[in-house]
């Protein structure tokens, strides 16, 4: 019998999860699961009761939410026996998209029954982790901004009129970074770190990411002149954003952002200020995920045929050695 625990954030989808209890009782069997439900009422409650859901020993644990439920939620089951699961709630979804996790109530649930356990990597940001992006730049200036608008000033158009409004105002920014072993000073505009490969709505940051190869990317817009502002962002929506001129991308498994001042970041986009020197590092295999079976893609059918290639290849290499030897004989 598999357990299961949906942590739901109500204020997420109001419309989408009031039959999420009968939905889930129809979906899984319950000769082969059982399930329970708990409703956080506060911020910070996902983070008590998934604590509380690993204490108990439950086997899968449902984040029903947006981004930052889904950070809440992880933050207890890093370095657990329990797996995460999700059923994408917010605007953005990032982490969920990455994994092609249905929009569809019913059809996230049935991820659960029929999808399949991967180990992933996560990253941890001084004493906090986070499992899809951080950001310490422009768009952490966007999400403090936004986290403080109240609802009615939420939406589609009322972000964008955001982010030109912010654009305007926004200076370059400039800091030092200890990157292996090396003390470098770099100016940026944005700057992300990158565990998947977006923000969220198919914004694709980091092209190269992969959420289970032992590295994070660290991903740096140089500047952000006005002209180039609309062909930079079209490169997020078509996978070509690491291409761009004013793009740097790092591959890393730990850098310091050397602090002399209060900076803004923010964790899967929830907002934090930190004072001190600001650490992040990747965490190898730590969180179990239940996400849909994955198709094999073109790079790893490649690989696989390139291998055998290569084993055949020593194995004539092998026979025609014992050949040879033979006739020397």
């Amino acid at each position: 019998m598999t357990s299961v625990l949906f942590i739901i954030n109500p204020h997420s989808g109001k419309v989408r999860n009031k039959k999420i209890e009968e939905i889930a009782h129809e979906e899984l069997d319950s000769s082969l699961f059982q399930v329970d439900f708990m409703y956080t009422r506060y911020a910070g409650h996902a983070l008590e009761l998934s604590r509380i859901g690993v204490e108990k020993g439950y086997d899968i644990i449902v984040a029903v939410g947006g981004d930052g439920t889904i950070h809440e939620v992880s933050q207890s089951l890093i370095h657990s026996k329990s797996a995460l699961s999700v059923i994408p709630m917010g605007s953005g979804n990032g982490f969920a998209r990455f994994f092609g996790i249905p929009s569809s109530v019913r059809k996230a649930i049935q991820v659960i029954a029929k999808g399949e356990k991967k180990v992933i990597d996560t990253v941890l940001c001084n004493n906090e982790y986070f499992v899809n992006v951080a950001g310490f730049g422009f768009d952490a200036k966007i999400g403090d901004v936004y986290d403080k608008s109240c609802s009615e000033e939420r939406g589609g158009l009322n972000y964008v009129k955001l982010i030109v409004e912010e654009y305007l105002n926004y200076p370059l920014q400039k800091c030092r970074f200890k990157i292996e072993g090396k003390e470098v000073e770099k100016s940026f505009f944005i700057a992300s770190v990158c565990n998947s490969n977006q923000y969220g709505l198919n914004a694709v940051i980091a092209p190269e990411a992969d959420i289970t190869d032992g590295k994070f990317e660290l991903v740096l817009v140089k500047e952000m002149p006005v002209f180039d502002v609309i062909p930079i962002t079209f490169r997020l929506f078509v996978n070509q954003f690491n291409n761009s001129r004013h793009v740097e991308t790092l591959h890393l498994e730990e850098f310091t952002i050397v602090n002399t001042v209060p900076r803004l970041l923010h964790l899967d986009g929830e907002p934090r200020m930190m004072a001190n020197d600001i650490t992040f590092t990747i965490q190898k295999q730590s969180l179990n995920c239940i996400v849909p079976k994955q198709k094999k893609s073109i790079k790893s059918i490649t690989k696989d045929i390139d291998e055998e290639i290569l084993d055949i290849a020593q194995k004539v290499k092998d026979n025609h050695k014992k050949v040879i030897d033979k006739l020397m004989k």
